[in-house]
């Protein structure tokens, strides 16, 4: 009975030591022996912006508007897509309701932008985050929920809309 406990215990070290061994090997460059870059992580699509966010969203930015910017981000589970843009307020309030959020524009009570952090932040477009700004009000909309045909792919759109001053407003979205 001795005998084989022992060699029991010599077989799960040796499987131990073996599995030790490949998930070292698995987690560095074989050829420098430095720890991998973790693939798997939230990553912009370079070439993809505004275009391509609007795309997805199935909107138009009205004609009016200036400063429009995009980004495309391939996270963990979905993929996001952020378009802003700046507006005539009428121009930009008619856009939004054209979304149809579920409820009524609501104020969004800023943040500290000391300790406020997200995964897809507006700066990569050179945009504060609108969590963070004054005179900010916020919904959103499920598409799907609402049987909006015409955004039945996409699931989700968070908006936010900034009073910027002399009758213009910012908008942001944020899909997925």
């Amino acid at each position: 009975m001795n005998r084989t406990h022992s060699l029991t215990i010599r077989i799960a070290s040796t499987a131990v030591t073996v599995l030790l061994a490949l998930s070292a090997t698995a987690c560095t460059d074989s050829s420098s022996g430095a720890p991998k870059t973790r693939s798997a992580g939230p990553a912009w699509v370079e070439g993809q912006g505004a275009t391509e966010a609007a795309r997805f969203m199935r909107v138009q930015t009205p004609p009016g508007a200036t400063e429009v910017k995009g980004a495309v981000q391939h996270g963990f589970q979905d993929t996001t897509y952020l378009i802003a843009f700046t507006a005539p307020t009428a121009d930009a309030e008619t856009f939004i309701a054209d979304l149809r959020p579920e409820e009524a524009l609501r104020a969004n009570a800023p943040r500290d932008p000391k300790t406020y952090t997200t995964i897809t932040p507006w700066s990569h477009l050179g945009l504060p985050e609108p969590e963070t700004e004054q005179k900010v009000r916020t919904a959103s909309v499920c598409p799907p929920c609402i049987k909006d045909e015409r955004r039945s792919t996409v699931q989700s759109i968070t908006i936010f809309i900034q009073d910027i001053g002399d009758g213009r407003a910012r908008v942001y979205l944020k899909a997925f």
